[in-house]
């Protein structure tokens, strides 16, 4: 992957706007941090990052550990299709496993994609893949803004339409899956 064209702070803000939004409310809560700024996930995360990061070592200390699990990430790059052009994309996932909930039992994966031609925005999901498929099943996506688009629990976006992630990220996804076990 060519991580010059993908700035660590990128990485850093889209995480906490998406994926580890959750987390970060909470942290910042027990901070005595307003409410007024969380209201938005990308707006919040830029402030976390590059203020209130340098100005307050316990919101530094706090961001540290929420992003934990992105310097371990597995990456990868694959050519997506956007409106019917090849586009370079960064693959960065920050958790594959095997994980129950209730009586569903399967692999989750969260992913961040990063379009390296700069055209289009990022995406970040939250994936299941259930025993008997063979496709990766978006559970929860974000938004631009990195607010949740369509959330659901692990494991239950089986009803009706299933979307699930392109292809050529899907194969990295099981190459990944298959290392893990």
């Amino acid at each position: 992957m060519d991580t010059t064209k993908l700035s660590t702070e990128d990485q850093h803000v889209w995480y906490l706007a998406t994926l580890g939004r959750e987390a970060l409310l909470r942290q910042l809560a027990l901070l005595d941090i307003p409410s007024s700024v969380t209201h938005d996930p990308l707006g919040l995360a830029y402030l976390v990052v590059r203020d209130l990061g340098v100005s307050r070592p316990d919101v530094r200390q706090a961001t540290e550990a929420i992003l934990r699990p992105l310097v371990g990430a597995a990456t990868f790059s694959v050519a997506l299709e956007v409106q019917g052009e090849p586009v370079e994309h960064a693959g960065i996932v920050p958790v594959i496993a095997e994980r129950s909930a209730g009586s569903v039992t399967g692999q989750y994966a969260e992913l961040m994609l990063f379009d390296l031609s700069g055209l289009m925005n990022r995406g970040a999901f939250r994936l299941s893949r259930l025993p008997a498929e063979t496709h990766w099943i978006i559970d929860t996506s974000f938004h631009p803004s990195g607010a949740p688009d369509a959330e659901r629990p692990f494991g239950s976006a089986r009803g009706g339409r299933r979307r699930a992630v392109p292809s050529p990220a899907a194969a990295e996804l099981n190459r990944l899956a298959g290392q893990a076990r």
